[in-house]
């Protein structure tokens, strides 16, 4: 495969880190949500894959000062331990588990969860350690196994009494941590080749960019802003679930 860019793949790679950069700056996460499908449209999926998993490791060292020093700690520790324990987990489960009804397992219950979550409802007590391991443990499941370890973290720390700052900074330091886990991975499979990093140089600027403009923006923000515009990124995530699993 050729290393150089065409004009089509170097301006959809450049909008797509802009878009993808803006909403994790704001939001906290999103990036791959959109990162991924979208360049698929211009890029092998073997070179979209690695690439935005390389932009993630980027974008959160850019507000890795701030989202270490928001992030609810005690919270994220045993979220991370069972969500990397778990990975490895999640992807032996490709051989035996079908990926498209998992998909739509997941966007079913994040619908739900949003719809429970706009309603108001919400955790009246922090969940105790147990209930913190099953939700990473059930998030690194779904990373291994389809990508997709978000909707269980979000869905979390939306629901807990805790401000949209922290909620944020912790979402943030989540997929960080989990992005610097698919860097080694994937460079240990050997997926991270000169068109990859080509790409990824590519798309570095834009989604600093973007990044930075996000994180802009949430100062500006309030609470309840914050809240509904993330809480439509999850029902965005959900409903592309859904869409996946049913067109596979």
């Amino acid at each position: 495969m050729p290393v150089a860019l065409t004009a089509w793949t170097t301006a959809g790679a450049l909008g797509t880190a802009a878009l993808a950069g803006l909403l994790r700056g704001f939001t906290g996460f999103g990036l791959a949500l959109f990162a991924v499908p979208a360049l698929t449209l211009v890029a092998e999926p073997i070179e979209a894959v690695p690439c935005v998993i390389l932009l993630q490791v980027i974008a959160g060292l850019q507000l890795l000062p701030r989202t270490w020093r928001d992030a609810d700690w005690r919270a994220l520790a045993p979220l991370l331990a069972a969500a990397l324990l778990a990975t490895p987990l999640g992807t032996l489960l490709l051989d035996d588990v079908a990926a498209d009804p998992m998909r739509a397992v997941i966007g079913a219950v994040v619908l739900l969860a949003v719809v429970l979550l706009g309603r108001g409802v919400a955790a009246r007590d922090e969940p105790g350690l147990g209930v913190k391991l099953a939700i990473g443990a059930v998030s690194g499941l779904l990373n291994g196994s389809t990508a997709m370890a978000g909707p269980p973290v979000i869905v979390y720390f939306l629901a807990t009494q805790r401000t949209a700052a922290a909620s944020r900074a912790s979402l943030l330091m989540y997929f960080f941590v989990l992005s610097l886990a698919g860097a080694v991975s994937v460079s240990a499979a050997g997926l991270v080749t000169a068109r990859t990093l080509l790409l990824a140089a590519l798309m570095f600027p834009a989604v600093v960019a973007g990044n930075a403009l996000g994180d802009r923006f949430f100062g500006r923000a309030s609470p309840d802003v914050y809240r509904r515009i993330a809480l439509a990124v999850l029902t965005l995530l959900a409903l592309l679930a859904l869409l996946r699993a049913v067109l596979g």
